[in-house]
């Protein structure tokens, strides 16, 4: 996102930079949060000046798209849409790295500090995305998970019978079921 023309604006204006498309992350953005996509994400900023100091913004939006988790009973692979906000403040100091940094200011509030006029958000917004995906996925609500030989259930039924007869008699405990332990 190039905010060469907001950098140059005079304080207190009010101008500010809007900016929309899709994002396809690098893989290695993409392992490093443990994220898999099955479309690119969609994401809309805005940044303006916060009427404050001439190097201070507000950067806010919005980021969605669907991650590919794997079901928590069959092991399947499930889209789950993820949609995700953003409200940061940013610091202008100008230098050659061409990063955003999060840094903290003073107080317990986060900064993102960019040294260029062309910013790069890409890892914030999957990182904000990432923050947003739920813990575990179901492919559907009455899935009937994996067997004992996993074998997945929803898919042969049949071996859902065959497995409970094997557990019951296979079970270790079964030995224990007669004992006593009453003085």
């Amino acid at each position: 996102m190039n905010l060469t023309a907001l950098l140059r604006q005079a304080p207190g204006s009010d101008d500010e930079v809007v900016d929309e498309g899709l994002l396809e992350p690098a893989a290695e953005l993409l392992a490093a949060d443990g994220l898999r996509l099955a479309r690119p994400l969609a994401w809309s900023l805005t940044v303006r000046r916060t009427g404050g100091d001439e190097d201070d913004f507000l950067v806010e939006g919005e980021v969605e798209g669907e991650v590919v988790m794997e079901c928590r009973r069959c092991l399947v692979d499930v889209p789950v849409p993820v949609h995700a906000d953003l409200l940061y403040p940013m610091s202008y100091r100008p230098s050659d790295d061409a990063e955003l940094e999060l840094a903290e200011a003073a107080g317990d509030d986060d900064v993102l500090v960019f040294g260029q006029p062309v910013v790069d958000f890409a890892p914030l917004l999957l990182q904000v995305l990432a923050i947003d995906v739920p813990l575990t996925a179901l492919c559907r609500e009455d899935c009937k998970g994996l067997s004992l030989d996993g074998v997945n259930l929803n898919e042969h039924p049949e071996h859902a019978a065959a497995s409970e007869a094997r557990s019951e008699k296979a079970s270790p405990f079964a030995a224990l079921k007669d004992l006593d332990l009453q003085d």
